[in-house]
């Protein structure tokens, strides 16, 4: 291993990692790549299945968790060898990856720890909780020479790189508005198993728990935001931060943006994103915006319409498919194949946006 990225023979490969003057070796024959969870929570059966889908490219190696029947979940889970403390099992000198699924107001601090072990970092979303902290993290990662990976996964639908590709190719002309809604279902019970859920210094609300994913997609679409206002409110949970929210958002293109968030949903969950333009209107809905519901431009486009009519698919899960997707792209970069999947600087850009809707 070098500089935290497994150590291949082959050809170099420059100016496709994070820091542009550096290069890297594009590898021959690529071993797999070893995988380890610190923290084996709700999120953490969901990265599990996305190393999985790797293939022969990734081994999951190790898991990590204080909580010994979290970790028993995770070994009987993952049938990887077990470790109650995260320093511990950076002992082992041949993981290249370790992915933080841990509460969030300890993203940066585990982070930090597999940073100055030589370890690659993967990060759940938020990055932390404050930005003092997900900035400490991104510059420990680019002091001891490490890549830092966060997790995005909504960005990677098919439906999402669909619309994407459609604002790129200027098919809605001017974008006047970015609208969406976030409607789950997090009863008591959710936030009663643990203690640190529903906390400010933990966890965070509706917005920096869940509804960072729409933030960012918003982001991710129409650009970068430059006026922020919201309303938020407890209005049925028995927890510190906000269990609903509307913000409002001026983009730095002068279309204007709403997103109303809610963890008081019933048995239907929405996660849903609107763009509408001087040419074109798009809604993509269902529970993680799996499904295009509104696709309807001024001018067609045969091969973009064709695969809008088969873009919709299935999911049991508000986290949808995106980690697969995510995972495959960080797989890729580190065996030299793909550039570099979201990282420090989105991660911070779309925590700010929280933070300014919170301190708004």
């Amino acid at each position: 291993m070098r500089n935290g990225i497994p150590h291949f023979q082959g050809k170099m490969l420059c100016g496709q990692n994070l820091h542009e003057n550096k290069c890297k070796l594009m590898p021959t024959n690529p071993k797999p790549i070893q995988f380890a969870l610190t923290g084996y929570g709700r999120v953490a059966p969901t990265h599990k299945d996305a190393i999985k889908a790797l293939g022969e490219d990734a081994v999951l190696a190790a898991v990590c968790d204080s909580n010994p029947d979290n970790l028993q979940k995770g070994v009987e889970a993952t049938g990887a060898q077990g470790f109650a403390s995260l320093e511990e099992m950076l002992q082992d000198p041949d993981l290249d990856v370790v992915s933080i699924c841990t509460p969030s107001g300890l993203h940066a601090e585990h982070g930090k720890i597999a940073a100055r072990a030589g370890k690659n970092v993967l990060v759940e979303k938020p990055m932390d909780v404050t930005l003092e902290a997900a900035q400490s993290l991104i510059d420990c990662c680019e002091k001891e020479g490490v890549e830092l990976f966060c997790v995005f996964q909504n960005r990677l639908n098919t439906t999402i790189k669909l619309l994407k590709a459609a604002i790129d190719a200027g098919r809605f002309g001017k974008i006047y508005a970015i609208n969406s809604t976030v409607i789950w279902k997090r009863e008591q019970s959710y936030y009663d198993s643990d203690a640190w859920r529903g906390t400010h210094a933990m966890d965070g609300g509706a917005y920096l728990n869940q509804g960072i994913h729409f933030v960012d997609a918003m982001r991710h679409l129409g650009g970068e935001i430059t006026e922020v206002k919201s309303t938020l409110g407890t209005l049925a949970r028995n927890i510190e931060s906000e269990d609903s929210g509307s913000a409002l958002f001026r983009f730095e293109s002068g279309a204007l943006g709403n997103i109303f968030v809610t963890m008081l949903g019933r048995n239907d969950q929405e996660g849903s994103i609107t763009v509408l333009g001087e040419k074109g209107r798009v809604t993509i809905g269902g529970s993680a915006m799996n499904q295009i519901e509104i696709w309807d431009f001024d001018e067609a486009d045969d091969a973009q319409d064709t695969l809008a009519q088969n873009a919709d698919y299935h999911t049991q899960s508000v986290y949808g498919f995106g980690h697969q997707f995510y995972y495959r792209q960080v797989a890729d970069y580190l065996q030299g194949k793909g550039p570099h999947p979201t990282g420090g600087a989105d991660g911070i850009k779309s925590l700010s946006l929280i933070r300014e809707i919170y301190d708004s």
